[in-house]
Parts: C-alpha cells; sequence; structure tokens
C-alpha cells in the first residue's frame, strides 16, 4: 500500500489518496488522521502491509510542516511534526494523562534472555494504564531516570506512585522500526540459547491496553515479522485477538502470552485495579490457540495464601490451552510497589494476604522459605498434567540466599531454556527445571 497526495490552490491544500495493488482503496479531501491510516492498514491487502507515513506529504496539523521525520499525534489522531508534539500540552482521558513519549530508543537489547524470555524489547508507550501494585517497572532506570521528563510530558510528581495515572505514546515506532531493520545487518543483532534473538512487546507496558497502542503495536509486529524476527507478546489485554490474522501469518516465529496469577478475581482486581479480568485474558488465550497461534502464561507473581488447590485449578486451565509452557514467580518483598501491594490487599479486605505480606516485609527469613515452598509446589503440582511444563523464576536474591544442593538446583532453574519451540531456534541446554524436593518437610532440611 502506498499513501500519494496532490496539491490543491495553494501547496497546503492537498488531497490524498491510498493505493494498493494499481487501484485506488481510500481518498481524502482533506488530511486523513492517524487513526484513519491505521484503519486502512488493518482492512486491505496483506496483514504485514503497512502504509510508510514518513515522506507521504503529511503536514503537521499545527504548523503545516510537511511529515518527512519523527512525528506524534494529538489524542484525536490528528498528525503532528515532532517539534509541534514535543511543544503540546499533556491531556486528560479517563483519569489517565497523556502525551507524545520523546524516548529515541526503538529496539533495545534486553537481560530477559536470564528468564528464557527474549533478546530485545520494544515498548510501544511509557507508563501504563493498568496501574498494577507489585509492578517493577516504575523502579528500572527507563523511569526512575527520567523524571524531569516525565514531569514535563505528563505532570508526574512520583513515578512509582502516580504509576497507572500516565501513559505517554510513541506514535511513529513502526516507520521509525522499518527503516533500522532495513539499514541494519541481521547479524548485528543479539542472540542468545535463552533468549532465541526473540522481540518482546512490551516488558515496560501493555502493548495492547488501549486502541491507540494496540495500532502502534501492530504496525510494529508487521514490520518485525516482515523481517522474519521471532516475537514474543505479553499482553493482560483480550484486545490482542483482534490481530490473529496478522499473528498467523508469522507461523511459528511468535508467541502470545497473558499474565493470569490467579483467577480469583477480587484480590487480582486489588492488585491490578485497571487491568481486565483474568477468566478474559484466558479467553482471550483460548481463541489464539484455537488460530493456531502458540500461546504461553506468565503466572506471576503468584500470592503467599496459594496452595496445591490454587495451583491445581490454574494450571488445570492452562492445560486446557493445549501442550504450554506457564512462566511462575513468587511475589518478592522488595520495595515501594510491595508496600503498595500490602496495601491494597489491606484496603480489599484480604487480610490474610496482607498478613502474609508483613511477615515477609519483616522476616527475609520467611520470605526465603515461601518462595521455596511455592517454587516447589508448583512444580509437583505440573506432574499431574501432561503436556504442560513450569519454567519457574527463582530471584536473584533466592539463590544468594541458599546453599548446597538447593542453591544448585535453583541456579539450574536459572540457567534452563524453556521449551518452547515459536522460533526457528531449537531450544538446548543442560539444565533443566525440576522441583526441589519430593518431600514437603525436606524443604526446611535443605534450608
Amino acid at each position: 500500500m502506498k499513501l500519494t497526495w496532490e496539491s490543491g490552490a495553494s501547496w497546503f491544500e492537498r488531497t490524498y489518496t491510498v493505493e494498493h495493488d494499481d487501484r485506488t482503496i481510500a481518498s481524502f479531501d482533506d488530511q486523513p488522521t492517524l487513526d484513519e491510516l491505521r484503519k486502512i492498514d488493518r482492512k486491505h491487502g496483506d496483514p504485514t502491509d503497512r502504509l510508510d507515513l514518513w515522506q507521504a506529504g503529511l503536514l503537521c496539523r499545527k504548523c503545516d510542516k510537511e511529515i518527512n521525520a519523527r512525528f506524534g499525534a494529538t489524542p484525536g489522531g490528528e498528525i503532528l511534526c515532532w517539534d509541534c508534539a514535543m511543544a503540546s500540552d499533556s491531556s486528560d482521558q479517563q483519569d489517565l494523562t497523556v502525551n507524545t513519549d520523546p524516548t529515541k530508543s526503538v529496539m533495545s537489547e534486553s537481560h530477559l534472555h536470564t528468564k528464557s524470555l527474549c533478546d530485545h524489547v520494544i515498548n510501544v508507550a511509557t507508563g501504563c494504564r493498568h496501574g498494577c501494585e507489585f509492578c517493577y517497572v516504575p523502579t528500572t532506570p527507563a523511569i526512575e531516570s527520567r523524571d524531569n521528563m516525565l514531569a514535563e510530558q505528563a505532570e508526574v510528581e512520583d513515578p512509582q506512585s502516580d504509576w497507572g495515572s500516565y501513559l505517554l505514546y510513541r506514535d511513529d515506532l513502526p516507520d521509525r522500526l522499518g527503516n533500522i531493520l532495513e539499514e541494519r545487518d541481521p547479524s548485528d543483532r543479539k542472540q542468545t540459547d535463552r533468549g532465541r534473538g526473540a522481540v518482546m512487546l512490551s516488558s515496560g507496558t501493555d502493548c495492547y491496553q488501549d486502541r491507540r497502542t494496540a495500532q502502534i503495536t501492530r504496525g510494529t509486529v508487521a514490520e518485525l515479522i516482515s523481517h522474519e524476527i521471532p516475537v514474543r507478546i505479553l499482553t493482560r489485554s483480550p484486545a490482542v485477538v483482534r490481530d490473529i490474522d496478522l499473528f498467523q501469518m508469522a507461523g511459528n516465529r511468535i508467541t502470545v502470552g497473558s499474565s493470569i496469577p490467579s483467577f480469583e478475581t477480587p484480590l487480582v482486581k486489588a492488585m491490578e485495579p485497571n487491568a481486565p479480568a483474568p477468566m478474559t485474558r484466558w479467553e482471550a488465550l483460548d481463541r489464539l490457540q484455537q488460530a493456531n497461534i502458540s500461546v504461553y502464561v506468565s503466572m506471576s507473581p503468584t500470592y503467599p495464601t496459594m496452595d496445591k488447590d490454587d495451583f491445581h485449578e490454574l494450571l488445570s486451565y492452562f492445560r486446557a490451552l493445549g501442550e504450554i509452557v506457564v512462566f511462575h514467580e513468587p511475589i518478592n518483598p522488595r520495595g515501594q510497589n510491595f508496600k503498595q501491594c500490602l496495601n491494597a490487599a489491606q484496603e480489599a479486605g484480604y487480610d490474610d494476604v496482607a498478613q502474609e505480606l508483613q511477615r515477609m516485609q519483616e522476616s527475609h527469613q520467611y520470605w526465603v522459605e515461601y518462595a521455596l515452598e511455592q517454587l516447589n509446589t508448583v512444580q509437583q503440582v505440573a506432574t499431574r498434567f501432561d503436556g504442560l511444563s513450569v519454567h519457574s523464576w527463582p530471584d536473584d536474591e533466592l539463590v544468594r540466599s541458599t546453599s548446597g544442593q538447593l542453591c544448585s538446583k535453583l541456579k539450574a532453574m536459572k540457567q534452563a531454556v524453556s521449551p518452547e519451540s515459536f522460533s526457528e531456534t531449537v531450544p538446548q541446554s543442560s539444565s533443566k527445571q525440576s522441583m526441589l524436593t519430593t518431600d514437603d518437610e525436606n524443604i526446611q532440611q535443605l534450608i
């Protein structure tokens, strides 16, 4: 598809035409909005076809400068040149402050290969409307080191406590990524055994949390698929099913997952106040697997009051999605976000959860014992299901807090490669995921 234009009585009066396969599929007497162009992307042509908006004759809605490089958009979808986008004030939308994200990076190398997830990450926005109390992202350098930018672009006073109230979009991300992938040598990209060269969307936000992020994500994934790059998607939003047609173009080079730590909806609502209900996430994964899309689950963070019956219910639902890998991590008592979890549990009336979280916060050893027992319990329950693999994520501090046989098993868990086969690379690893012990009482002895 291609966007062309013709001038009218003056250089600034333009009509636009979208052409595909030598025929006109859309025309505009005035400049189209970004949303209108994204709709055309979805409706016409091959799912991986994408309109290139650079040097397509589009004009900035504010200053009439031609768009030949970076651009942004207003909440209504009017396209802005980069200077006007950066000079625009933030807007309020349903208790959310929105604006343009000035981030320069497009695709960043990631240490998430240590979790067998990816070698690169792409974030379609800064901030996240879900506002999960346990989210680690506000404590990362990507947020902590950008206080001034966040204050300027979204009036953020405290990136941690304000998490969930601001969202900065990267509207031109697909165009920038397309140019980078065309210019760079593919052999220069990082590829580890555990990361398998995969690109993850998104590690710092939810790439399908609303219409605008979903549109950016679709264009970004289309570019990655076109360049035969393996893709991992992680989202809490059921809106991901709208891109099934695109995912099917990727063959086995894509896997789509959702975070489902529990099906106890009120507790999940307390911890993830603005996120979709957990069952709707499972239903989205079910639709994806019925369309022959590889799926996985991130069962994290799990809560301290969960027992074998809870995990059996969860894993039985996950196994119903077909042969599947479930990533698991117990909750970690670190930072302000942990205190927010404790407060959220108390406010929601989950006194038992709050009491356990309080004990973890007061006693490092109590957390160590809880985490070890929960990792072991999940691995034990998983043995009841053929075709289901649990890939545990033991925390670094947990490994440092153990010794001997227990420490060796935890290190083996960290070194193991996820058994997924969503990319062209077949996973190879001498390290394995396994139960820490077959006897609950032995956990205490090993500690």
